[in-house]
């Protein structure tokens, strides 16, 4: 072999080998979610439908990265409220269900902070680190110890 021959099919021998590697590593993994499609759009408000395990306030995520809170949830369809620019949004487009209920960041560092309706910042702030969600529809605590 010539010594072209020779670096070459050293080349293709490390090559192939990372490529098994990376092949024999690999594990797939299916992951269950529920699709369902856009039937109508007017302002504000979506119809939705297939989505058959969808609750009331789960959200809903549309193409483009606006969500959706579902209000109206019947068997065949869902209302859905959407929470962002909706101007490219069209009849026939893909939507996929969060799996959880619209929440919002709680704790000292979002005091006085003006945020959006999904809990983004839109004062310039950054958003603090510290804190928990807590969904936007719960009970209200108690104004006064019950005896």
């Amino acid at each position: 072999m010539t010594p072209v021959a020779d670096t070459l099919q050293r080349i293709l021998d490390r090559a192939f080998t990372a490529v098994e590697q990376v092949r024999e590593s690999f594990v797939p993994q299916l992951v269950a979610r529920e699709v369902g499609r856009v039937e109508s759009i007017s302002t504000g408000i979506a119809i939705v439908s297939g989505l058959p395990g969808v609750g009331y306030e789960e959200l809903i995520r549309f193409p483009g990265g606006v969500s959706g809170m579902a209000f109206n949830v019947d068997e065949t369809e869902i209302g859905v409220v959407l929470l962002g620019d909706y101007a490219h949004l069209h009849a026939g487009d893909e939507v996929e269900r969060e799996g959880r209920v619209l929440d919002i960041a709680v704790g000292d560092g979002w005091l006085g902070r003006v945020i959006d309706p999904l809990g983004r910042p839109l004062d310039g702030g950054a958003v603090p680190s510290e804190g928990k969600r807590l969904p936007i529809e719960r009970p209200a605590p108690a104004i006064t110890r019950s005896w």
